[in-house]
């Protein structure tokens, strides 16, 4: 991995982050934590609490990779999920496009997004992640003030040259850009396993941006379509976060020992 191929493409591939056992171990916790059927998304409050996933964004060579893209001074935000057979289209995090967020597309913004997942990823049954190798340098107007519409965009770049399926095995973590275009690789063949994914992500420790993104993450917490406002428990959780009371003992320590600081509003 190359913060030269990040800063080209967008994406970075860091390969066995967890070994083969370890990652039987994350699908036993994970399925745990989402024992039904269909998507589900793990509350950031339980993937702080359990000691095996917690360490995972923390383990050495995560933060070193991380250290390589953006800096020495690192913050891991509260935004630490797992997520069971989630399927998403081509966008860019809410929190990075459109008017508003401008301030994504200032030449110092850092900001890491990324994803283990804990299957083989294909073409075929999926269970990874799909990019528009670049996209992270394409703004719709040159400034970031316009909010795409990533429908288009996808039927567009989505059957370009630039759309990659990122080749991924079972506990391979995948390290990309804020503002990249990004989906995930559907299921074309019927496959019985279910899909995990562990999600979180850093930033550089920038007292403007780190409140910026956890300001955004409040606003999201609530969404209004067609005139009915309905709440995300994950972000409305994430919201309400103070330090260090909110956070359990264990993942304080293992930020204090990694060097890394966490950021609430």
């Amino acid at each position: 991995m190359t913060a030269q191929r990040f800063s080209d493409c967008g994406y970075a591939v860091l390969r066995a982050v967890l070994d083969a056992d370890e990652v039987r171990r994350a699908r036993e916790v994970c399925a745990s934590h989402l024992p039904g059927s269909g998507t589900q998304e793990m509350m950031t409050s339980d993937f702080l609490a359990d000691k095996f996933l917690v360490g995972i964004p923390l383990r050495d060579r995560v933060v070193a990779a991380v250290r390589e893209l953006v800096g020495s001074r690192l913050v891991l935000y509260p935004n630490c999920t797992a997520r069971k057979n989630v399927y998403v289209p081509w966008h860019v995090d809410e929190t990075f496009a459109g008017r508003g967020m401008e301030y994504a597309w200032e030449p110092d913004f850092a900001h890491v997004q990324a994803g283990l997942y804990l299957q083989d990823n294909d073409q075929a049954t999926g269970g990874g992640i799909d990019v528009i190798e670049g996209s992270h340098l394409m703004s719709f107007d040159g400034y970031g003030r316009i909010s795409p519409d990533f429908s288009v965009a996808g039927r567009t770049l989505g059957e370009s040259s630039l759309r990659a399926t990122v080749d991924t095995r079972a506990g391979d973590l995948v390290l990309w850009h804020a503002r990249l275009m990004h989906a995930s690789t559907r299921e074309h063949s019927r496959s019985e396993a279910d899909k995990f994914g562990i999600h979180f992500s850093f930033g550089r420790e920038d007292v403007r941006d780190n409140h910026r993104f956890m300001c955004q993450i409040a606003i999201e917490s609530v969404r209004t379509s067609n005139g009915i406002s309905r709440q995300i428990p994950r972000l409305a959780e994430i919201a309400r976060f103070r330090y260090p009371e909110s956070f359990p003992e264990q993942f304080l320590k293992e930020l204090a020992n990694a060097g890394v600081k966490t950021m609430t509003l």
